[in-house]
């Protein structure tokens, strides 16, 4: 699973909608603007029937939407910090998210993959310093290495 975070899939304090489903859209754009997917539509149903069984949104202000789905080409998180809280149905309102993206057939990956983001996203520190990035790359970088 080399090259998880590209910085083309990366966005830093823009606007990706007022709905985790559009912030879902707005990231899977870009995963598939970098060739990381073989169809938008396809991906976000999946992801969000996966939202549907529970909230991704944590405390901490972070969500971690997450899909094995056959439209992924090659595993993937793409990264957003947000210039304001997003409200999510669970109460727990984000401004810093992470797409996973893992093909459907690599189940032991993604589950991998799941936990090492996880296990990254709940520490306050590099929640901090992904919050305080001010490009693209600076946050791709802090990414790929607590995901490394």
């Amino acid at each position: 699973m080399a090259d998880l975070v590209d910085v083309r899939t990366v966005s830093v304090q823009q606007e990706l909608g007022a709905t985790l489903e559009d912030c879902v859209r707005s990231l899977a754009t870009l995963l598939d603007e970098a060739g990381r997917l073989s169809g938008v539509d396809a991906f976000v149903a999946d992801v969000l029937a996966r939202e549907a069984k529970g909230s991704t949104a944590l405390p901490g202000g972070v969500a971690l939407p997450h899909a094995r789905s056959a439209a992924v080409l090659e595993p993937t998180v793409a990264v957003a910090t947000l210039p304001a809280p997003v409200d999510a149905p669970n109460g727990h309102d984000f401004d810093l998210v992470f797409l996973l993206a893992v093909p459907e057939d690599q189940a032991s990956d993604y589950l991998k993959l799941l936990r090492t983001v996880t296990t990254a996203a709940v520490k306050p520190g590099f929640r901090s310093d992904c919050r305080a990035a001010e490009s693209p790359a600076r946050l791709s970088i802090l990414a790929a290495d607590a995901f490394a």
